[in-house]
């Protein structure tokens, strides 16, 4: 299962970054579990696409992939997220984000940002 983990993380990213509610609605198992620093968890593919749709904090992105880890049904990726918020402030934020999949399909996303601190 590891190319097919590593392909429906690659899709799921590249959907976000192109605003393809439709191809990310279908990498993500009916019951995902988003976690994201300081956010209420996401429960289900309806509010995880609701996220993406209407409250992500980035208006334009480009997610550039460093590295995609995968080990069976886990899949580790790294990488920078670069573009513009609703606001127009420019956004430059590291990542790591680390996923199970269950069926073939994403079913928890934990993402860590790098920031200064702690």
């Amino acid at each position: 299962m590891t190319l097919k983990a590593r392909t429906i993380v690659e899709r799921s990213l590249a959907a976000i970054e192109m605003g393809d509610h439709d191809v990310l609605e279908a990498c993500l198992h009916p019951q995902v579990i988003y976690r994201r620093p300081g956010q209420p968890i996401l429960s289900g593919r309806e509010a995880v696409v609701d996220y993406y749709r209407r409250h992500r904090s980035a208006k334009t992105s480009q997610i550039l992939i460093d590295d995609v880890v995968c080990e069976g049904d886990r899949v580790v990726a790294m990488g920078l997220v670069e573009g513009r918020g609703h606001d127009g402030a420019p956004i430059h934020e590291r990542f790591a984000d680390a996923y199970r999949l269950e069926g073939g399909l994403i079913r928890e996303r934990t993402t860590y940002f790098f920031r200064q601190g702690f």
